[in-house]
């Protein structure tokens, strides 16, 4: 039911919507796309050191959000991107688990992103305790709500990881890096990706300034190889889902597949 102005004598209308009401509506769909959210769970890195991602999350939050606004024209009761919509610590399998699981008030339709920052291995991502792949698949497999896992983590997303979630996990994508990556270079490929993805590519031709949208996760993937060079190094990549395979984007870059 929808609740409109007043109509004739001041009377409140209800389940009515005008022509014009309802092609704004549909313009401002249009002009907004695709709204994400990210949630961010981070294990402790080590016993030395007090790295965190989290300031790089707000910061890329504040600069979606001016972006969001200055593109489509509204204010902050029209619900755009939020690059940290939660934040948690986790130590084990059942901390995930259970910050996984908990319901997100005000998410409403924006795609969520589970965003993993802590050490890995092969087949495994590292807290106070290890947590394999066969039990992520475990924990992710009820989840409906998350459209792409993210992990930065070292040398944990290769296409068997892939396989194993995405065959698990209702999520359509899931990216990382396949080999050992300095926290600082790995972090800057992280925000170079998610700024790519919330925002657009920054293009500054003859006239405004303007971030140009790009439109799918494996698309972004695909453009940050050539405004992030070092993501290839990195070995980074997106693998996404087609009907009859599992894809890499980084596969893609080296040719490897038809």
């Amino acid at each position: 039911m929808h609740l409109h102005g007043p109509g004739p004598c001041g009377i409140i209308v209800l389940g009515t919507e005008s022509a014009d009401i309802r092609s704004w509506r549909f313009a401002m769909r249009e002009r907004n796309g695709v709204r994400y959210i990210i949630k961010v769970f981070e294990a402790q890195w080590d016993q030395l050191h007090d790295e965190t991602v989290k300031p790089f999350f707000g910061q890329l939050k504040r600069d979606a959000n001016e972006t969001y606004m200055r593109r489509n024209g509204v204010h902050h009761e029209m619900p755009g991107h939020d690059a940290l919509f939660s934040y948690v610590v986790f130590q084990n399998a059942e901390g995930l688990k259970d910050a996984l699981y908990r319901h997100d008030q005000g998410a409403d339709q924006r795609r969520k992103i589970a965003y993993f920052a802590c050490h890995g291995k092969r087949g495994v991502i590292s807290a106070v305790q290890d947590i394999s792949r066969r039990r992520l698949k475990n924990i992710l497999a009820p989840l409906t709500s998350y459209d792409g896992l993210y992990f930065g983590a070292c040398d944990f997303v290769n296409r068997k990881t892939a396989e194993v979630l995405l065959g698990g996990a209702q999520s359509t994508w899931i990216a990382g890096y396949e080999s050992w990556t300095p926290w600082l270079e790995g972090m800057l490929c992280d925000m170079m990706f998610f700024r790519l993805l919330l925002s657009g590519r920054f293009v500054r031709p003859k006239t405004n300034a303007r971030w140009e949208p790009i439109k799918r996760p494996d698309e972004v993937a695909r453009r940050l190889y050539e405004q992030f060079p070092q993501a290839v190094d990195l070995r980074f990549s997106l693998y996404y889902r087609k009907p009859d395979r599992v894809c890499s984007t980084l596969e893609e870059h080296f040719g490897k597949e038809n």
